[in-house]
């Protein structure tokens, strides 16, 4: 068979044709599979293009910046986007097309647009919370409580990061009062691996969701891309859905990251973690003095009130007290005395009729006489009955009287609880005379209590 050529003639045929198809530089949209760069500064990359729905890759092809070219390229880029040139962008590219005889199919990359970049990330940024949505999931964490002084803490978070260790050392700090319990669960922060090791970090956290008030994640600062992991669906999925209220301290201030957004609370960085933590516990301290001085005030009050009553009601009390003794002797020496009068009285009036019977009557047999002194001595009977019942009422209301003066005396009433307080020897009527650092006696009911005012 005369008919062939060699590979080389073959290869060389494909060049020039393809020199003839693609004479000028063609703008492609590709994603960048791998990048590597050499110690000449010179770009290697693998060009695919997926199926956006199976993922699954359509087409494959080499590229090459060259090195001129790849330090004007990178840092415009970067400057524009705030993202890092690496693998997993979708970017749009103007390239050349080349073909060597032994090196066989390349691209020389010339020129590249970051806006498309931009859009694109935007896009599947958009994407990933309109999914989170649909799915129901994006408010989840968010309509958790999170306890007003949490104090269990699980991190999630780099061991070695600077802002792992920037939030330890605000929350334990020595002008910190407050004690705070926390267990790291360390997981790589960025690169290929960030997602699959941060949600491992989550699945160990859920298994032990009833031992924490509150799950931190954070990272320190750094480039855009580097937190590109955190508009991950499966990640945020996962975050959306924890039972437990998530803080992220992420360390950047632009545009909010999707974990930021389905997180519970997003603070800037790992610090302003710890210090949103720290004011929680200082307000709830500010909270517990104000009641605390609110009280002490009220009882204070309450107690100089009740100690001015008490002793209005003493000052009132002696008097009457006194005043219904007196009278009740005074009556009662009136009733003995008319008692004693009218007895003699009677008695005396009794004796003359018997005398005057006697001495009108001789005739009356002695039976007569004898009734009548048994009527005598019955009568007399009666009346000192009657003056003991008499006498017997008046004790007892005597009696009353020093009961009810009795349970009215103020020794009495410290024994039920009340106290009376002293300054310098003076009775307190009134708190406003009493001042910080001022020593007061208070008297209750088996001894006394000496206080300073704070």
């Amino acid at each position: 068979m005369n008919n062939h050529i060699t590979l080389s003639q073959l290869n060389g045929d494909i060049k020039e044709a393809l020199s003839d198809a693609f004479e000028q530089s063609i703008w492609v949209v590709a994603e960048i599979a791998e990048l590597k760069v050499n110690r000449n500064g010179h770009c290697y990359i693998e060009l695919v293009e997926k199926d956006e729905v199976t993922d699954q890759i359509l087409a494959r092809a080499r590229a090459t910046i060259w090195a001129f070219t790849y330090r004007m390229i990178k840092p415009y880029f970067e400057s524009t986007t705030g993202q890092t040139l690496t693998s997993g962008l979708k970017v749009l590219i103007a390239v050349s097309v080349e073909f060597h005889e032994v090196y066989g199919f390349s691209l020389n990359i010339k020129d590249l647009d970051p806006t498309y970049t931009l859009g694109d990330m935007a896009q599947k940024r958009q994407a990933v919370i309109n999914q989170l949505k649909e799915d129901g999931v994006f408010d989840m964490n968010k309509e958790l409580e999170l306890t007003e002084l949490p104090q269990r803490l699980a991190i999630i978070s780099s061991p070695t990061a600077a802002g792992y260790e920037d939030f330890v050392n605000q929350l334990t700090s020595s002008g910190n009062r407050f004690q705070f319990e926390y267990q790291l669960f360390p997981a790589t922060m960025q690169g290929d691996q960030a997602v699959e090791s941060i949600i491992l970090a989550l699945e160990h956290v859920f298994a032990r969701e009833d031992e924490f008030d509150a799950l931190i994640i954070i990272r320190g600062g750094g480039a855009q891309l580097d937190l590109y992991c955190f508009d991950n669906y499966d990640l945020a999925y996962h975050v959306a859905q924890i039972p437990i209220p998530v803080l992220t301290g992420i360390g950047h201030e632009k545009d909010d990251s999707v974990v930021d957004m389905v997180a519970h609370t997003r603070l800037k960085t790992p610090t302003a973690v710890a210090t949103f933590l720290i004011d929680r516990y200082t307000e709830a301290e500010d909270k517990l003095l104000y009641l605390q001085d609110s009280f002490v005030q009220l009882v204070n009050n309450f107690l100089s009130t009740e100690q001015v009553r008490l002793q209005q009601n003493a000052r009132l009390f002696a008097p009457s007290v006194k005043r219904l003794l007196t009278q009740s002797s005074h009556q009662l020496q009136n009733c003995a005395h008319q008692l004693e009068k009218h007895t003699r009285t009677f008695v005396n009036q009794q004796h003359h009729r018997i005398d005057t019977a006697k001495n009108d009557l001789d005739y009356l047999s002695q039976r007569v006489v004898n009734r009548n002194r048994q009527n005598l001595k019955h009568i007399a009977q009666e009346l000192k009955l009657q003056l003991k019942n008499t006498l017997r009422q008046q004790e007892n209301k005597l009696e009353m009287l020093d009961r009810t003066r009795k349970l009215l005396d103020p020794q009495q009433i410290l024994k039920r609880g009340y106290s009376i307080t002293f300054h310098n020897g003076k009775l307190v009527k009134d708190i406003h005379l009493l001042k910080k650092g001022d020593e007061i006696t208070t008297q209750v009911e088996n001894g006394e209590v000496t206080s300073t005012i704070k």
